[in-house]
């Protein structure tokens, strides 16, 4: 009987990361409409907003990045200091909704916003895969 391949933790958070900050980067590139309206819509909720964008979207990638994946060289340091930038931004918009508020408003500056992000979700996802095959 064989045992089955077990991969350790640093390895499942990049493996994750790459191939979700893949996918939300190139939705951001080729849908930047849809992520706009999608905040836009958020932020007409009011502050309420902060805990579903919060919530939903960013507290769980920064919390597994953070506590499984404290690697501080090579490409994989992108994906860290990712997950520790997420992380502060969690904080802060949850104890201070109205600078929250404000990260929520700049959706409704249009596309290049949402290109831009697409462009470093690319980016912290080719270093997470960077980090898998080095």
């Amino acid at each position: 009987m064989t045992m089955p391949h077990v991969i350790d933790a640093t390895t499942a958070v990049q493996f994750i990361m790459f191939f979700s900050c893949i996918l939300l980067g190139i939705s951001h590139l080729v849908q930047p409409k849809m992520w706009e309206d999608y905040f836009t819509e958020l932020h007409a909720r009011g502050e309420v907003a902060i805990v579903t964008r919060t919530f939903t979207l960013e507290l769980w990638p920064a919390l597994i990045i953070v506590t499984l994946h404290q690697v501080w060289q090579g490409p994989a340091i992108v994906l860290t200091i990712y997950g520790w930038l997420l992380l502060a931004k969690c904080t802060i918009s949850i104890l201070a909704p109205k600078v929250g508020m404000k990260s929520l408003k700049q959706a409704q500056q249009g596309d290049k916003g949402f290109i831009f992000a697409g462009l470093m979700l690319i980016v912290v996802g080719i270093c997470a895969g960077w980090a898998l095959y080095t």
